[in-house]
């Protein structure tokens, strides 16, 4: 068997590589950049808040000491200083005051309104931490984000005090920001992606095609060569004198002629077949033929070629109404390919079986042979044009792979339907299945 030879990589193929890596990297960087710029805007307008809600609470004013004098009043009259619940903190005197500040300023309200007017509209935890890293003002609810306050980037000193925030939705905030960036991105690298599946496919599939166009011209020319070179010599044959003096001789040169002639023609018209059903250009001519007959018919014009390869083709044919709507001549090309098939790939002598069974819908056939069987990854492919199933040198078996594939377009121009079921050294079975209705192009 010759050996396959191993896929080359196109070097367009490594120029598309490069091209979707290099595009790729691009972008990534490009994205990262703007998730770091983001970041930075974010962070930028964040702090800016901060230091403004700090300015307010340490800068004096007559509004700060309005409150400062207040607090004053209230501790003087009860000498107790209230303080959030749960919490227990020896403040001084300057801590206490700032305190009384961030709780008459409602800074809990206050800050989500001035991050908003700096285009930050997201849940905030607002704390304040003494000296001691120790929380003075938290909300029991908000206790669970104690850890991230702590760590938090986002502070302002008060005085003596700290001013803390977390956002516990900021990722999600950012990346909804950046969606818009993030599709683009992602659009843009499987739309390159997809390129280059494309390129290496087609290349893969067009030297596979050249591939196949070479075999079917070499074939085609083994083909021809032959009964051109039988008949060449047939003919000069006859033209000695003494051939016509010979009447068995005689005829036998003559039919030799006839047959080789026929077999050109059969050729011709394989190629021709093949050609107009792959075009679309198919004509049928649909009636209502009785399949078995058809069947009959076609047999005995084959009988001299399964007699030559020693074959036997058995008829099992129990269709009650075997009636169907189909082409006479295109349906009849179907069962000769079928039978010509199992005679080319047959394992010795040929024995063919032809059953056919009523459906619901019509008719099923099948053509079940004993030749060397096709194996399973070639299943797939045995009605595709110009397809050979490999069996080592591409002349051991007559044709050009256009015989099933004109098969499968006669079939699908029916609205029938053909498949195949077979193991290697077990033979094939082929199974049709016609309509009896008039629902054919």
């Amino acid at each position: 068997m010759k050996k396959r030879k191993p896929f080359v990589f196109p070097w367009f193929a490594g120029a598309m590589v490069f091209a979707l890596v290099t595009m790729s990297t691009v972008q990534i960087v490009w994205l990262r950049s703007s998730v770091k710029m983001r970041q930075q805007i974010f962070d930028d307008n964040v702090q800016h808040s901060l230091n403004q809600i700090s300015e307010m609470l340490t800068r004096p004013s007559a509004d700060m000491l309005q409150i400062d004098l207040e607090a004053v009043s209230k501790t003087n009259e009860s000498n107790i200083l209230r303080k959030p619940s749960g919490l227990s903190n020896s403040l001084d005197d300057s801590e206490t005051r700032m305190l009384n500040r961030v709780e008459a300023l409602k800074t809990d309200s206050l800050i989500p309104v001035i991050l908003a007017a700096h285009g930050i509209q997201i849940p905030v935890i607002v704390s304040v931490f003494d000296r001691y890293g120790q929380p003075v003002k938290l909300r029991d609810a908000d206790d669970v984000f104690r850890e991230a306050l702590e760590t938090t980037p986002y502070q302002a000193n008060i005085e003596a005090l700290n001013l803390r925030i977390h956002f516990p939705k900021m990722n999600r905030y950012l990346l909804h920001e950046l969606l818009a960036q993030f599709a683009l991105t992602g659009l843009m690298i499987a739309v390159l992606a997809w390129g280059f599946f494309s390129a290496v496919t087609g290349a893969a599939r067009n030297k596979r095609i050249d591939r196949i166009r070479r075999d079917l011209m070499n074939n085609l020319t083994h083909e021809l060569k032959t009964p051109i070179s039988t008949i060449g010599l047939a003919s000069e044959a006859l033209k000695d004198p003494d051939m016509q003096k010979d009447p068995d001789s005689f005829n036998y040169y003559i039919g030799l002629i006839h047959e080789e002639n026929k077999r050109l023609g059969m050729l011709v018209e394989n190629v021709l077949q093949a050609s107009l059903a792959e075009s679309g250009k198919m004509q049928l001519h649909m009636q209502t033929l009785n399949v078995h007959d058809l069947i009959r018919e076609v047999l005995k014009n084959v009988a001299i070629q399964v007699r030559k390869r020693g074959g036997k083709v058995a008829l099992e044919l129990e269709a009650d109404a075997a009636l169907v709507f189909a082409d006479r001549t295109h349906l009849s090309n179907v069962v000769f390919n079928l039978i010509d098939n199992a005679l080319k790939y047959a394992d010795g002598n040929l024995v063919l079986k032809i059953s056919s069974q009523q459906t619901t819908e019509g008719v099923e056939l099948r053509f079940q042979d004993n030749g060397i069987g096709i194996a399973k990854e070639h299943l797939g492919k045995v009605f595709d044009r110009l397809y050979r199933v490999p069996t080592g040198n591409v002349h051991d078996v007559k044709g050009f792979g256009l015989g099933l594939s004109y098969v499968k377009t006669v079939l699908d121009r029916h609205r029938g339907t053909i498949q195949v079921e077979s193991e290697p050294g077990k033979g094939s079975t082929f199974i049709l299945n016609l309509q009896r209705e008039k629902t054919a192009d």
